[in-house]
């Protein structure tokens, strides 16, 4: 233990979590994708070996980000975040569509495809996090707020029409970054009521002028879920009415391992109703045990972000926690039923490239100022 430690420094909660989550996603997406490897002829061991060989990469990127200070990131965001800013105009009016969603780019000559709404989320938090951290005094501080303002709007302009849920999930994390920065409450809310306008006014639009986006899909989904289940098809509830069986099948301790039968009725057992799946598979005890996971990570998050003396850090961990954590909670309401079905991926389990490799480069600097930290304190 103590040779580890010296290897892996920083929070060791944190280790042991990514640890965790990583392996169980191997069993849970190579069972869960059975039905997408049957439909497309690809063999049992195609989702298998992918899968392992993203949570090795996943590894990899936890490694190098650990071993990146994250103080360089306070110069290159600079550069980083208009580079994004122009990906997700290329992504809005040209991107890769999967599922009436255009969300990807497809990298030239190697046909790799990046969501760049998951690549916005960590450039944005930050950007955020070092433009309220660099200026304190009061003058350049009202100046850092509005440019942080109009990089959030800008930012959830352009994410949302393909994307909402990732947009109303970055105008929640910007905002608490703000509030814990001590912009002026009203500002946030002018921030918040534009994010909210721009909305109602593209809705608004949508249709009459075939902007791009997903106007029927939200719609759609919205009154499903507040709609009385009597005056529903079951069809509009397919989704939702296969998750719950396979939570009611999996029971306390589960069917066991290969033995679910949602991954044959559901397109995104792999994906976006993985968390049922797993409860159908291991049981609630499973499902318990993940979402203490993500609690952990969370007060771990809060407790590194509380100790830590830069303020660009306090700022960077806490919104990179909450940027996993409230994803998390959010694919499991959607499986549960307690929210609409988003399309938002289960961190660090669902089969995604992008968010896993996001997720895992957010725990990476995570676990650096962690570790930084230590190293002050021996200093």
């Amino acid at each position: 233990m103590i040779t580890l430690k010296k290897y892996f420094k920083g929070d060791t909660v944190i280790w042991i979590i990514t640890l965790l989550l990583l392996i169980l996603s191997i069993p849970a997406v190579y069972s869960a994708s059975a039905g997408i490897s049957y439909k497309s002829y690809q063999g049992d061991m195609h989702f298998l070996i992918r899968q392992i060989s993203a949570v090795i990469l996943a590894l990899i990127v936890v490694l190098i980000a650990y071993r990146i200070p994250y103080k360089a990131y306070l110069s290159l965001i600079k550069i980083v975040f208009p580079i994004i800013i122009l990906l997700l105009v290329i992504t809005l009016f040209s991107g890769v569509s999967h599922n009436y969603a255009r969300r990807w780019i497809e990298l030239p000559g190697i046909g790799i495809e990046l969501q760049t709404s998951e690549l916005a989320k960590v450039a944005l938090i930050m950007f955020v996090a070092r433009t309220l951290a660099v200026n304190r005094d009061e003058e350049s501080y009202n100046r850092s707020a509005k440019i942080v303002a109009w990089s959030v709007l800008i930012t959830i302009a352009l994410i949302f029409p393909s994307d909402l849920s990732s947009a109303l999930i970055i105008t929640f994390i910007a905002a608490v970054i703000m509030f814990v920065a001590g912009v002026k409450i009203r500002k946030i809310y002018i921030i918040i009521l534009i994010a909210i306008g721009a909305i109602i006014i593209y809705l608004l639009l949508a249709e009459a002028f075939e902007l791009p986006g997903r106007l029927s899909t939200w719609v759609h989904r919205i009154e499903v879920f507040f709609s009385p289940a009597e005056e529903l098809s079951s069809d509009e509830t397919y989704q939702l009415d296969v998750s719950k069986m396979a939570i009611v099948n999996g029971g306390i301790w589960g069917q066991g391992p290969g033995n679910g039968t949602v991954r044959y009725l559901l397109p995104q057992s792999h994906s976006d109703f993985i968390f049922a799946f797993i409860i159908e598979e291991y049981g609630l005890w499973m499902a318990t045990l993940i979402i203490l996971l993500y609690g952990a990570l969370l007060y771990r998050g809060i407790r590194i972000a509380k100790k830590t003396k830069s303020l660009f850090a306090v700022y960077l961990t806490l919104g990179l926690t909450l940027a996993i954590v409230f994803q998390a909670f959010i694919n499991i309401g959607v499986s549960l039923g307690a929210l609409p079905v988003t399309g938002q991926t289960l961190p660090l389990i669902s089969m995604g490239r992008t968010s896993l490799l996001i997720t895992s480069f957010s725990l990476g600097i995570i676990l650096n100022i962690s570790k930084s930290m230590e190293t002050t304190q021996e200093e």
